[in-house]
């Protein structure tokens, strides 16, 4: 059983999460929700021992696993390690492997008594191995993969060399293959392509053990959701509702109509007793009882009224362009990288004019995010050209959040780019969301969304001609999706990215579509949406 006990969480003066308290019983499955910023990401991380809460308490089974949201910052990597060694370290495979090829080349060293010794060592590592599923150990891990769709990646593949998303899904991978009795999982289908996360729905709905979910995809697992946990921005409490996410639906649905007409009535019957009052006003001494019930009949009306829930906080933002680029901004030619013998692209050539949208689209490992780093020069070509045009200043969103100091505060992060005019980059955060005391919050201590809002109002700041994105919307909840892709799609500038997110592409309306691995440019069409998706 997980039993979370009066959990308080400030950053600064900023309170995030107040008297916390939950229980998610054995084998229940329970989504988390609420909008970037309410603090889902970090209740997960106190409940997974990642981080302190100021106070609180709180009660695990033996054995966990938690799934971070930046994988690239958060999850230790030992340098050299393959994908194997990074799974198997989840269940202790790795170093029983290690101690049986020890021990087997230390036997052929010694002889006699000491060779009697190691042999019982040796029997001891071999039922080691036995007990923790060693001999389908490749097996499970390879089906793991498959499931996943993590294309290029094999178990002898070095950890270092893998994309974000990659990594992300290969910690996923990790978890799986643990199978703790508690899965803590924040957003794990960001970097899943369509049949990947319904493989992983399906899956988590037949996992036995206990499961707290943050996802953007609950709707997929509300079959096996027992409940749902909303983390409410501005109470910073939880409000729990039992049974599936659509009947939380319709809950909050009902709810809030039934609040809304019991107002209207409330209204109607205020304004009737208002007249009252002032008619009895009217008639001096002879009616002051009267008015005063009256008065306090409205006085208690008003202190009763139902309030509806807040409405999240919307951004407004747009992306202004400092400088104008010449007609051409970035052409290719005959683009090949590989690692090793591994080929990742050949022969891509393209041209890109002021203005247009480029997406890059392809399966997963086709090399997509690193075909946009050589662009810029963060990945080096074995060969071919990158010529960028006349006055092109450009900005790069990674996925990994890269370009952020998790060191820094959030209004010092924003600050190096514009020194001298302090009131611009308050009011630009103030755009994303970070106002008062939320821009002396640490970057370390940001959610996945806030990242996202982060390093999208540094390029405000900025104001690059070219803006190159991987998967900007991959943190972000429906509602800021919306907006900045509304903002990008009024962008003046020119536009580079990778997304499988089709809403987003439709609002971003690109003018060209780059299909990967064959490196094809063709007009976009929604014919491609499938693609896309899959991407």
């Amino acid at each position: 059983m997980l039993q979370v006990n009066h959990i308080r969480l400030s950053y600064g003066p900023r309170l995030i999460l107040d008297d916390i308290s939950l229980t998610v019983a054995p084998g229940e499955k329970a989504g988390l929700i609420g909008v970037n910023g309410a603090g889902k990401s970090s209740l997960l991380k106190i409940i997974g021992g990642y981080q302190d809460s100021d106070r609180g308490s709180i009660m695990r089974p033996r054995t966990f696993g938690y799934l971070s949201q930046d994988v690239a910052h958060e999850t230790p990597i030992a340098s050299g390690s393959t994908a194997r060694d990074f799974i198997f370290s989840a269940t202790g495979l790795d170093a029983a492997v290690q101690r049986y090829e020890e021990l087997s080349m230390e036997i052929a060293t010694v002889e006699g008594e000491e060779l009697e010794i190691l042999l019982e060592r040796f029997e001891q590592a071999q039922n080691a191995l036995e007990l923790l599923g060693y001999y389908d150990a490749d097996a499970r891990c390879e089906q793991l993969i498959a499931g996943l769709n993590i294309g290029g990646v094999t178990l002898d593949r070095e950890v270092s060399t893998l994309s974000g998303g990659q990594k992300t899904k290969l910690a996923l991978v990790r978890l799986l293959f643990q199978a703790p009795e508690l899965l803590l999982l924040d957003e794990p289908t960001n970097f899943l392509d369509v049949e990947a996360t319904l493989w992983l729905m399906e899956f988590l709905e037949s996992y036995r053990g206990t499961l707290l979910i943050i996802s953007h995809d609950l709707d997929l697992l509300d079959k096996s959701i027992t409940k749902v946990l909303r983390l409410n921005e501005f109470t910073h409490k939880i409000e729990e509702y039992k049974g599936t996410y659509t009947n939380y639906l319709n809950v909050i649905g009902d709810a809030q109509a039934l609040i809304e007409k019991t107002q209207r009535q409330q209204e109607r019957e205020i304004a009737r007793l208002k007249k009252t009052s002032d008619r009895l006003r009217g008639f001096g001494a002879t009616r002051v009882k009267q008015r005063i019930s009256v008065d306090r009949r409205i006085d208690s009306l008003k202190e009763s009224k139902p309030q509806t829930q807040q409405q999240s906080r919307r951004m407004k933002i747009d992306f202004p362009v400092k400088q104008r680029s010449g007609h051409l901004v970035v052409r290719a030619e005959h683009l090949y990288k590989s690692y090793g013998p591994k080929e990742i692209f050949s022969d891509i050539s393209f041209e890109i004019d002021r203005g247009e949208r480029l997406v890059i689209v392809g399966l997963n490992g086709v090399g997509k995010t690193t075909l946009m780093r050589s662009l810029i020069n963060l990945v080096s070509l074995n060969s071919g050209n990158v010529i960028l045009g006349d006055n092109v200043e450009y900005g790069y969103y990674a996925q990994e959040n890269e370009g952020l100091d998790y060191t820094n505060t959030v209004l010092n992060e924003a600050n190096e780019l514009l020194p001298t005019d302090a009131k611009r980059v308050r009011s630009i955060l103030g755009r994303f969301m970070f106002a008062g005391d939320r821009v002396f919050q640490q970057i370390e201590t940001l959610s996945g969304g806030e990242k996202t809002r982060l390093a999208l109002a540094k390029m405000v700041l900025s104001g690059p001609n070219l803006l190159l994105l991987d998967e900007p919307t991959s943190h972000l909840d429906i509602i800021s999706k919306e907006i900045i892709g509304e903002a990008l799609g009024n962008y003046p500038g020119t536009i580079i990215t990778v997304t499988h997110d089709v809403d987003f592409v439709r609002l971003l309306k690109p003018s060209m579509l780059l299909l990967m691995p064959e490196g094809r440019l063709v007009p976009y069409d929604n014919k491609y949406d499938a693609l896309l998706e899959r991407a």
